[in-house]
């Protein structure tokens, strides 16, 4: 799941939590935890409260958006893990 979850933060460059998990059909604290992990490895950050979204959606209360945004400084991970990243 944690290959599944970064790619998916990689893919959008950000990405509220409640679309990651909808997506992934995973609650909110499976999807914390791991994000957390990614958090802690470099690759992932979370976005300050009040973030808006990345296209400017403003139908969430800003209170209850909780975003997450891919930051890895290596180029080299790519979406399955391994070698450099799709061109």
């Amino acid at each position: 799941m944690i290959f599944e979850i970064r790619d998916l933060v990689r893919r959008h460059g950000q990405i509220p939590l409640k679309e990651l998990c909808g997506q992934l059909h995973i609650p909110p604290d499976t999807a914390r935890a791991i994000l957390n992990k990614l958090i802690r490895k470099g690759q992932v950050e979370k976005l300050p409260p009040r973030t808006p979204c990345a296209g400017g959606c403003r139908l969430c209360p800003p209170e209850t958006v909780e975003i997450y945004r891919w930051v890895s400084p290596n180029p080299d991970i790519s979406p399955a893990g391994f070698g450099p990243p799709d061109k």
